[in-house]
């Protein structure tokens, strides 16, 4: 019966020193290479040791082999005590076992169970022969209870372990509370569960974890923690709910945590990140390779100057291992994205605006260090908000197909491209948003400040605020200057009239401009009354130039290379036109040629009595080098050498003042007076006459068709007649000449031919 007793004894230690051994590893976490259960025992235990010694083989192979120094039943006839108890289980190759120290150990054969209350230590991957080396895994517990016909083993007490490779110690750890069952290959850790990995290589970074809770399965190398779980290394720390850590040849590969939340804190930056659902991936040496979020993933970065925000269902944060650390290399954001830059205020300075990019995936590459932003992109339709920090900033709205964007340093937008964009600026007391749109458009910033220098938008540009309009095949904003250009069929135009050109550069504060190359503009009639044109408050004005300069609001408007306005069938063509509409001034400079119609004084419906036909247009021609028109008493003055041309009529002299009628009348000529060497050519279809005067001065008036010459020695000569006075009016729509003399002693002369 005793003997019966011992051999069943020596088969129930081999199982529980295994169930041990297995616990030791799968506590430590260090050594995937966990032995495999023993086969059931085999009948014919060979006692081979006077001091309890017994051996189990398998052919040649060594299985298990048990002894201890001294065996004793206790009264109850059921518990049998053990005293310096060791058993040695060799791994399935023989070369390798598991020892199993303990001083006392008592079994009960009606319960089936061992119970040490003392010390238990094990021992794991013990060469065979030679010093130990390789991996080596220890325990050390007590109040240990083995279970004879599951193998199970637990303990309420607080279990401490250690594992380590080639004699060096690599970490361990403890817990309150184990239990472990051999079928199953599981390990529960009950309470306070804390594991250490300490490295392999001199200068590794510790790695702490801890659980209220904990499983671990041997076959999937995985241990449970849970309600909680943290996770700590050097300068990252991770708290979550329930997590899972996979294990590969001993060292954390992959860790889960539910509702994860993560800080690293360096001495000049925080860096935050938090997910429902949390995946962490470590490379050799335990470093962090890789984060993947899914849920509610936000990731936060602080610096003195900045703080970043990123937010996202789905997040993936890669690492680059750096020096047995790890720098973030990118974030990978998908599902409806959010990366917000919110500069911090600073004392005595203007906090600038805080940018907002959204979109379904974002991507953010970080600078050599992980700590700065190297570049921000979009993957597909994105929008991209600058938000006032401070009285006086704009408020700036982005949206485009495809956003860029690049980072100077401190986490300062640098530059930013987008294709399909529209753009959107709501300035501080505007009453309108001034709104663009085109195909690509790339932003410049200052690096020192992060505010908009330059933007260039290429083709099918348009811009749109209030009643203020543009169109370009490309423009480029300056903002610190405050300067627009628009190239390539340019256009703009608001309610007052237009201007198109090859280019046009404007002001956008002032909402001055400067067209050139195939300048054509248009002004609408003045409602106020001021024509400022020499031509009628009811019609449009239009020019043409090859240069165009608008200032004061378009009051101030010059017209350079062979410049040309025109109302109707007025029009002024000069090197030059200027255009003051305050001053109501008109000025042209080099080769003017200024055209007036008379309005035909025929009610509708009437013709020429004679042919039935409208009466043709007359038309007032005047060319000289210059020319000022005054809308005050409508008045123009050409000078520098001037000729006025009207049928039948021309009058050429130095300077020549032309005054229009009123512009609510028909804006054609009243009358014109002439100045220095004054000369006048009539002719006369109904009398196949030609006369020619002369004088100093002369008037004219077009109604009358009268004209006045007087001044030095006034003439009028045909091809008949010569005639001299002080003063010579002659009517040219019926022929008649009044002669004027100067005095008794120089009375008026004529000379009449007669016909031959």
């Amino acid at each position: 019966m005793r003997r019966t007793r011992w051999l069943f004894l020596a088969a129930f230690l081999a199982i529980v020193i295994w169930v041990s051994a297995v616990y030791v590893r799968s506590k430590a976490s260090a050594d995937r290479n966990i032995i495999a259960p023993p086969k059931p025992l085999e009948a014919g235990i060979d006692a081979r040791s006077q001091h309890y010694s017994y051996t189990k083989s398998n052919g040649t192979t060594p299985v298990f082999s048990i002894s201890a120094g001294e065996m004793r039943e206790s009264k109850d006839s059921s518990t049998i005590l053990l005293q310096d108890v060791e058993l040695h289980l060799f791994h399935k190759d023989g070369s390798q076992y598991d020892r199993v120290l303990c001083d006392h150990a008592s079994f009960n054969e009606s319960a089936k169970t061992l119970f040490s209350d003392g010390d238990v230590r094990i021992t794991m991957g013990i060469p065979v022969e030679g010093p130990p080396h390789g991996r080596i895994v220890g325990i050390k517990s007590s109040g240990i209870t083995f279970q004879s016909e599951t193998g199970k083993a637990a303990t309420d007490r607080r279990a401490w372990f250690d594992f380590g490779s080639d004699g060096k110690k690599e970490g361990g750890g403890t817990a309150v509370g184990v239990e472990y069952d051999p079928q199953t290959r599981e390990l529960h850790l009950k309470s306070q569960v804390s594991l250490d990995w300490t490295g392999k290589t001199e200068g590794f970074v510790p790695m702490h974890i801890e659980a209220g809770e904990a499983f671990y399965k041997e076959k999937e190398s995985k241990i449970w923690l849970m309600p909680w779980s943290k996770l700590t290394r050097d300068t990252l720390h991770m708290e979550g709910g329930n997590a899972v850590i996979t294990l590969d040849q001993g060292d954390v590969r992959e860790a889960y945590v539910a509702a994860g939340h993560g800080v690293r804190e360096e001495p000049d930056r925080k860096i935050e990140f938090q997910s429902d659902r949390m995946w962490m991936h470590f490379a050799d040496g335990m470093v962090v390779d890789h984060i993947y979020g899914d849920q509610n993933g936000r990731l936060v970065s602080t610096a003195a100057t900045m703080r970043t925000t990123v937010t996202s269902p789905h997040m993936d944060l890669s690492f680059h291992p750096q020096n047995k650390e790890s720098e973030l290399q990118e974030v990978l954001a998908r599902g409806g994205s959010t990366a917000e830059a919110q500069p911090l205020p600073k004392p005595n300075a203007e906090t600038k605006e805080t940018k907002i990019l959204k979109s379904d995936t974002i991507t953010l590459k970080m600078r050599n260090g992980g700590k700065e932003i190297a570049s921000a992109e979009t993957a597909g339709p994105g929008t991209l908000d600058f938000l006032p920090n401070a009285p006086g900033q704009p408020k700036r709205f982005l949206k485009g197909d495809r956003i860029w964007i690049t980072y100077g340093a401190e986490n300062r937008i640098q530059s930013l491209k987008a294709v399909n964009v529209t753009t959107r600026t709501d300035k501080p007391g505007a009453k309108d948003p001034a709104i663009t749109e085109s195909r690509d458009l790339v932003a410049f910033f200052d690096p020192k400040t992060s505010d908009l220098l330059r933007m260039e938008q290429k083709t099918n540009f348009k811009y749109d605020e209030g009643d203020r309009h543009a169109r370009a095949a490309s423009a480029v904003l300056e903002q610190d200057k405050g300067v627009m250009t628009l190239d390539g069929g340019a256009r703009m135009w608001d309610s007052t009239g237009s201007a198109a050109a090859d280019h046009i550069v404007t002001n956008q504060k002032t909402g001055d401009f400067e067209a050139a190359g195939h300048v054509m503009s248009t002004h609408q009639p003045d409602k106020n009354g001021k024509s400022s044109a020499m031509l009628s408050t009811e019609e449009v004005m239009q020019a043409k130039a090859r240069r165009m300069i608008s200032t004061d609001n378009n009051q101030k408007v010059i017209y350079e290379g062979d410049a040309v306005a025109w109302q109707g069938a007025n029009r002024v063509e000069a090197d030059r036109l200027q255009i003051d509409r305050d001053a109501q001034i008109m000025e042209a400079h080099g080769k003017v040629k200024s055209q007036f119609v008379d309005k035909d004084k025929k009610k509708e419906g009437e013709t020429d009595g004679e042919s039935g036909a409208a009466a043709p247009p007359v038309f007032t021609i005047v060319t000289a080098p210059d020319m000022v028109y005054h809308e005050e008493n409508r008045v123009v003055e050409y000078s520098g050498g001037v000729e006025l041309v009207r049928p039948g009529m021309t009058i050429t002299a130095r300077r020549i003042r032309a005054f229009l009628k009123d512009a609510d009348q028909d804006s054609s000529l009243d009358k014109a007076f002439a100045d220095g060497t004054v000369k006048i050519v009539s002719t006369s279809e109904k009398t196949r006459r030609t006369r020619v005067g002369a004088s100093e001065h002369a008037e004219y008036y077009a109604d009358e068709e009268r004209v006045v010459l007087s001044g030095g020695q006034p003439a009028l000569v045909d091809n008949m007649n010569r005639t001299r006075g002080n003063q010579l009016t002659w009517f040219a729509n019926d022929d008649r000449l009044i002669v004027d003399g100067k005095d008794k002693t120089n009375p008026a002369k004529s000379v009449v031919h007669k016909k031959k």
